[in-house]
């Protein structure tokens, strides 16, 4: 299965038009991307999943007819299901998509099993940064991780340093995203 994985920074061409060219069979949002970015994939005649970034507003995802996988699973083609998780841990109050570390754990455990996970922020420890509150991991994906052991984790929102970033984790391959990114998911 080949997909176009958004997240955080605009793609260098439409979105729409890279799709086509690379012919993917499904488009993963993964947060925090301009409406005007990714209004394009509207025009696509295959799947849209996402979920939410700490940035974006409620109603984003439907509006552009992306379906929201935060704490739900779907089946893509060849059987493969995916799950989501949306936002970041709470670094402002009142902000939305954000997160304690506790109220994180306790929707990770409503999360069910998937051969792929989206999300926008990454399991603690994972890409992120312990030094940074609004780009540290959740602790509950990382237990989810462990739990599930899913073949691939798709997240955005930090900035892993050079030579810190992480491609796996146990059996899971790890697939941060910044911009736009073609993947061939087995």
């Amino acid at each position: 299965m080949r997909v176009l994985a958004l997240a955080d920074k605009r793609p260098p061409v439409d979105p729409a038009k890279m799709a086509t060219q690379m012919g993917v069979d499904a488009v993963f949002c993964l947060g925090d991307l301009d409406r005007a970015w990714i209004e394009p994939l509207m025009s696509l005649r295959v799947p849209r999943y996402g979920v939410h970034g700490n940035h974006d507003p409620d109603h984003v995802l439907r509006e552009l007819e992306i379906e929201d996988l935060h704490l739900r699973r779907t089946q893509i083609g060849g059987g493969i299901t995916v799950a989501g998780f949306e936002g970041c841990v709470k670094y402002r109050e009142g902000a939305t998509h954000q997160y304690t570390q506790k109220e994180a754990c306790k929707l990770a455990r409503k999360l069910p099993a998937a051969d792929v996970l989206l999300c926008h922020c990454p399991p603690l420890g994972i890409n992120d940064d312990p030094e940074d509150a609004a780009h540290i991991g959740f602790e509950g994906l990382r237990d989810w991780v462990d739990e599930h052991e899913p073949r691939h984790l798709l997240h955005g929102h930090t900035h892993p340093l050079p030579g810190r970033r992480v491609s796996t984790y146990g059996n899971t391959k790890i697939h941060w995203i910044w911009g736009a990114k073609v993947l061939d998911l087995r």
